[in-house]
């Protein structure tokens, strides 16, 4: 039996919005870190002129973050920012950051001020392997953040391994039955 594909988007749509219960419940969002001002965002960069793989790479990030930070994103410690750096004002990224091309960079700043920043230059290897590329991008971001947490107030606040296991499962689970 062939099921038209939009009949199946509106079956995935629909059955995702039953399913909702797997994303984690957010709380009210807080300020972020009161004591020191400090914050990690996620900057996609890329040109006026975009690629498809240029396009999946943001919209792949956007997910991976928005889906594994939910209660970091609501408290403001972590920020996805798509940045055009055609764009003059944006023209600085390009030297700021030593950009090779569009570009997934994670910065942690305080106060305003970069203290530490990654760029992740294997997401273009990765785009092709959503797993892979969640999990690296995820991992990415979960070091900046934990470094974060520790030197904030000197806990770990950041998620467990067996957390992340769980939620990959979940995902992975959820991907199958498709």
């Amino acid at each position: 039996m062939r099921v038209h594909p939009f009949l199946l988007t509106v079956l995935l749509v629909a059955t995702a919005a039953v399913l909702g219960a797997d994303k984690p419940a957010v709380p009210p969002p807080v300020a972020a870190d009161r004591a020191t001002n400090v914050q990690v965002i996620a900057y996609y960069f890329h040109g006026t002129v975009r690629c498809e793989t240029c396009l999946k790479i943001e919209k792949q990030a956007r997910a991976a973050i928005e889906w594994r930070f939910p209660l970091e994103i609501a408290e403001k410690r972590l920020v996805f920012k798509p940045v055009n750096y055609d764009q003059p004002e944006n023209a600085h990224f390009l030297r700021d950051y030593k950009l090779p091309c569009p570009s997934l960079i994670v910065v942690r700043q305080k106060a305003g001020k970069d203290e530490q920043w990654k760029l992740l230059d294997k997401t273009w290897e990765h785009i092709q392997n959503p797993f892979r590329f969640d999990e690296y991008v995820e991992g990415e971001v979960e070091k900046l953040l934990r470094e974060f947490s520790e030197r904030s107030d000197g806990a770990q606040e950041g998620r467990s391994s067996d957390e992340h296991l769980s939620r990959t499962r979940d995902r992975l689970t959820l991907q199958n039955r498709w």
